[in-house]
């Protein structure tokens, strides 16, 4: 099994699905405070797994759960400030 750790589109906090894909594990659940590189969730594209990573400090505010299929631009995650939560 091979984890490619890629960066997605990324909209204020907002963490946007880069390709169509299906989640695979939630690593950082809501409320959980993550620091700069921590990971977040594992999704699958194209028969490839992809671990999306915190690129700051914050809260995570989690949009998916694992099972679920998301849209390309689909919201995965948030990861807000300490005065954004």
């Amino acid at each position: 099994m091979t984890i490619i750790v890629i960066n997605v589109i990324e909209a204020g906090g907002s963490y946007l699905a880069p390709m169509p894909c299906r989640i695979l594990q939630v690593i950082a659940k809501d409320g959980n405070k993550v620091k700069r590189g921590d990971g977040l969730l594992v999704m699958e594209s194209m028969k490839t797994e992809v671990k999306l990573t915190a690129r700051s400090d914050g809260i995570v505010k989690m949009r998916c759960k694992e099972g679920d299929s998301v849209a390309e631009g689909g919201v995965l995650c948030e990861v807000l400030g300490e005065t954004e939560k």
